[in-house]
């Protein structure tokens, strides 16, 4: 149910100007058709970026995970080694820990390295997960108020999840008190509108559910047909998509493009209440949709999102792995001959005391 909906108020004759309830009719129907095209470009958009990066950034980012998980194994293998220094062993270890802490966030699963850190490390990568949790954990109480030590949590996720549940708890809470306040006659109007718009929208339900019902089709192709109509109707019903359900009914000739055109006035203002409610929902998913999207790429609030912009976006990750897989490649040539590597750590150690001049 999307495209060109086929809904409309006939166009009034110029001696005969339409109502202001049936030309906000028709600018609400032709607003939410431009945000389902907003919002299919959007995807195809994304689609398109998946696709792009996949090609390009993926297997850099595959072989960056390979030469920075034989870097951890090459400095295992130097410390089997005798003639280190303490400071040089201790360095040594220190990049060993951080580098494969690094990769055990991303793969948790991969034993070869967790057994390196595990040996290098003055706590196990286990030990180390439940102090970083602890330690979030009381984050939490401190800045948000949550006291989460008798919650069941065992990873990060966990903690996100319990974090969420807390917060909407808060928040229904709040929105508990809010009700009990005392409600102003324009609020209590505009809950009363908001339940007979509801109670509108139910009721245009139950009559789609009434012809679709797929149990009452004997003919098996046609079961299918309706059970997928009914799917469709289930989804926008729970959207309070009210145009949907209203293009299913024309669908179903149940009313004809001229609906909109013959209801009382009353109902054709439920109508409007209901299309402006589902415009403003649709705007803000697709607000929060690209402001998530922005986060994730790193990508400043408010930038441009288009064919060009993110093109740009994965060419810059894609030369950015490039850097650190050339880095990373550089400093496996150092460790690969001891006396470079014992350079390199002294060098290290200068720069670290400030010694260095540059």
């Amino acid at each position: 149910m999307s495209g060109k909906s086929l809904l409309h108020v006939p166009r009034a004759a110029a001696r005969s100007p339409s109502k202001p309830d049936q030309e906000r009719f028709r600018y609400l129907i032709d607003q939410i058709e431009a945000m389902r095209r907003a919002r299919a470009d959007w995807n195809e958009l994304v689609a398109s970026f998946r696709t792009s990066d996949a090609e390009r950034v993926y297997p850099l980012r595959a072989t960056l995970k390979q030469v920075t998980r034989e870097t951890v194994l090459v400095i295992d293998r130097l410390l089997d080694g005798k003639g280190w220094s303490r400071a040089d062993q201790a360095a040594l270890k220190e990049i060993a820990c951080h580098t494969a802490e690094a990769l055990l966030h991303a793969n948790p699963h991969d034993l070869e390295i967790r057994d390196v850190f595990d040996r290098h490390s003055s706590i196990t990568f286990e030990e180390s997960k439940r102090e970083e949790i602890e330690d979030l954990k009381q984050q939490a109480k401190e800045h948000m108020g949550i006291d989460l030590d008798d919650a069941d949590i065992e990873s990060e996720e966990d903690l996100v999840e319990h974090i969420y549940e807390h917060m909407k708890h808060d928040e229904a809470r709040e929105h508990e008190r809010s009700a009990e306040r005392r409600k102003s006659r324009g609020q209590k109007r505009a809950e009363a509108s908001a339940k007979t718009a509801k109670q509108l929208l139910r009721e245009i339900y139950r009559k789609l559910a009434s012809a679709v019902h797929p149990d009452r089709e004997a003919d098996a192709a046609r079961r299918t047909e309706k059970n997928e109509l009914m799917q469709e109707i289930n989804r926008a019903y729970a959207n309070n998509d009210l145009l949907a359900l209203l293009e299913a009914q024309l669908r179903l000739e149940l009313i004809d493009p001229d609906h909109a055109s013959k209801l009382s006035r009353e109902k054709l203002q439920q109508f409007n209440r209901l299309l402006c409610e589902q415009l403003e929902t649709m705007k803000t998913e697709l607000r929060s949709i690209q402001d998530a999207f922005r986060i994730d790429h790193g990508l400043p609030q408010g930038s441009a999102l288009d064919a060009r912009s993110l093109h740009l976006v994965s060419k810059q990750r894609a030369r950015e792995l490039r850097a650190h897989i050339n880095q990373q490649k550089g400093f496996l040539e150092v460790l690969a001959n001891k006396s470079a590597t014992k350079r390199w750590l002294k060098n290290q150690r200068r720069f670290d005391d400030g010694e260095d001049e540059y």
